[in-house]
């Protein structure tokens, strides 16, 4: 067992911190959130590094990477920007999988390169109104009309929607059946007759927006159908074991970031003849952040090498989602903490990740629904 990156694993992630550094710094992604604006430019340039195509193979675009190198990019993007992140994991990690995973080669070849290039993005259409936790509830419905599909219904937190060309909407088209027959999942462009997006106010990485969506007697032709009709609860579930793990990155790389800020701050803050580092209680804060930090790493890690190795990481990912938005909610309130009275100020940076951290805990299935997936597989073994 090796517990060594790579060279090139090494080498990514000094490669996205140093331009993060020189293109995310805390003033920038401030006066985004502050002023509600997408960062088009940031996106354009880190899909020029290749992130966006780090889902999917060459002929498209991409890269077909490794978990271990999806990860140190989601924890980079994490660290640097929540509003960032907002826009690029649902565009880069879930929805263009999807499509790679499922859709038909038209599909593959119009949409892929346009998502490595960073001039196309893509929405995750899964949560309603009254279907969060337990999607197989969920009441938009796609009808067969001739050559289209007739969408009526309403999507919720649905982020980046009004930047996006598509949502990847997860749909009932069989009402009778199932859920496990009776769900699809459509490709719907943004700017379709009868789609109406409504960003709403949020707490954190709101240059992103986090929009409530409605379909109103929406066509989308058929060939915007991704994998079988009916398939579309097991595209869905199939792609949830890795967005939970990179919800656990996510957690892991704004622990980073907070114990960044908070290890810096108290070396050169000096209290009472000394730098506040050498005073017990700092320094044990500290201690419990980089623990936190190192624990949510190797578990997340863990399970991004069982997906790679096609074993099956329902178990390991949904503990990495808890244990890594947990810890960054931990490393975030400690950061807080060691801060004082500037963590509360916008220029230092510390309270944008204390204001991020929060969704982690409820995004890709809430924390409470996690462990229950996590006893349920302990009730098995």
């Amino acid at each position: 067992m090796d517990f060594t990156l790579s060279a090139e694993h090494q080498q990514l992630r000094r490669t996205l911190r140093e331009f993060f550094e020189a293109e995310a710094p805390v003033d920038v992604i401030a006066r985004f959130d502050r002023d509600e604006e997408f960062n088009s430019e940031l996106y354009l340039k880190a899909a020029r590094l290749g992130l966006s195509g780090l889902a999917f193979g060459e002929q498209y675009g991409g890269s077909d990477a490794d978990q271990i190198s999806i990860c140190i990019a989601v924890e980079e993007i994490a660290r640097a920007s929540a509003a960032l992140a907002y826009a690029w994991l649902p565009t880069a990690t879930f929805c263009a999988k999807g499509v790679y995973r499922f859709g038909t080669e038209e599909q593959k070849k119009e949409i892929l390169p346009q998502v490595a290039a960073g001039t196309l993005r893509l929405a995750m259409g899964l949560t309603e109104p009254e279907a969060g936790s337990d999607l197989t509830h969920l009441s938009t419905r796609a009808v067969r009309d001739g050559d289209d599909f007739v969408i009526r219904g309403q999507k919720v937190f649905t982020t980046g929607a009004d930047t996006a060309g598509y949502i990847f909407a997860f749909v009932r088209t069989d009402p009778d059946a199932p859920a496990s027959r009776g769900m699809s999942v459509l490709l719907v462009p943004t700017g379709a007759e009868g789609l109406t997006i409504r960003p709403l106010r949020k707490l954190a990485g709101q240059s992103t927006h986090t929009c409530e969506v409605f379909l109103n007697d929406v066509r989308v032709p058929k060939e915007n159908l991704v994998g079988e009709l009916g398939g579309g609860l097991s595209i869905i579930f199939e792609l949830l074991d890795a967005e939970r793990i990179y919800v656990g990155a996510q957690g892991t790389g704004l622990g980073q970031g907070a114990l960044d800020l908070a290890l810096k701050y108290a070396k050169e803050r000096v209290q009472f003849g000394k730098p506040i580092i050498e005073h017990q209680a700092v320094g044990h804060m500290l201690a419990d952040m980089a623990m936190d930090v190192q624990t949510a790493r190797l578990i997340t890690w863990q399970a991004a090498w069982r997906l790679d190795q096609g074993l099956d990481c329902t178990l390991e990912a949904s503990m990495a989602k808890v244990h890594g938005s947990e810890a960054g909610t931990r490393c975030a309130a400690r950061g807080m903490q060691i801060l004082g009275g500037y963590s509360y100020m916008v220029e230092y940076g510390m309270e944008r990740y204390w204001r991020e951290t929060k969704l982690y805990e409820i995004a890709g299935g809430t924390n409470q629904i996690m462990r229950n997936v996590i006893a349920k597989h302990l009730g098995r073994s």
